[in-house]
């Protein structure tokens, strides 16, 4: 029987990915007061969402979720198939123009590879991970969901929501370390995420996608993540 329980396991806040330790360019924006409630933090994490997470990793997600399920299928080109998760890689990685946000990326890809590996080495990413050994590949946490999504027989809408939400919910946490709000606020700002972790899922999954097809256009973001390594005191190294 499938279920989605081991999916539960993978975005938990316990588990060892190291995201607690990155804000992503939302210290900047707390530090530097266009975030100092949970209105305003609602609004940021909607503008992330919709502008980059959406468009760039939710899309990435659903790509190697479908090109990982060609290759446990062993469908014929496959060797284009690992050419295109490859380029997947790269293009998530070097996409980030903020180098913080670029090292963060690997050290979270890296870390959930890690982990997964260790509760599913039949998943088939021990080839991922020679990729990454080899220098072909920087290590990508949507790759690694994607990937273990498909190997779990998870739904293709289920897989990219748990990747957002997981995204979300980590940003919120680091928040509530860092500025005034409650965990009851906390809360209260996932709840009106929710809808929109949906809206753009279902969208995705209803629309055909390619590395092509991936975009980001938050510029407010990556400018604070840029800035992030000249703030004046930190708390997360991205």
């Amino acid at each position: 029987m499938v279920t989605f329980l081991p999916l539960v396991q993978l975005i938990d806040s316990a588990f060892p990915t190291g995201s607690f330790s990155h804000s992503f360019g939302l210290e900047t924006a707390m530090q530097e007061g266009r975030v100092r409630n949970a209105a305003q933090l609602t609004e940021w994490l909607r503008s992330y969402v919709t502008g980059s997470l959406s468009p760039m990793e939710g899309a990435a997600v659903l790509y190697a979720y479908q090109l990982a399920q060609r290759l446990i299928a062993e469908e014929p080109n496959s060797e284009l198939t690992r050419e295109n998760l490859k380029e997947l890689d790269r293009k998530l990685t070097l996409s980030k123009l903020a180098r913080e946000s670029r090292e963060g990326g690997m050290k979270i890809g890296r870390r959930y590879l890690y982990s997964v590996l260790e509760l599913y080495p039949d998943s088939g990413l021990k080839e991922y991970e020679s990729w990454v050994t080899q220098g072909e590949c920087f290590g990508n946490s949507c790759i690694v969901h994607g990937w273990i999504c498909a190997y779990l027989l998870q739904a293709p809408a289920l897989t990219v929501v748990s990747h957002m939400y997981a995204s979300v919910n980590s940003l919120v946490q680091n928040a509530l370390r860092s500025m005034a709000i409650g965990q009851t606020d906390g809360q209260k700002v996932l709840q009106a995420l929710i809808p929109i972790i949906e809206a753009e899922a279902r969208k995705m999954v209803l629309t055909p996608v390619s590395e092509a097809s991936l975009s980001c256009h938050n510029l407010m973001q990556e400018i604070e993540a840029m800035r992030h390594e000249t703030l004046y005191s930190r708390l997360f190294m991205s």
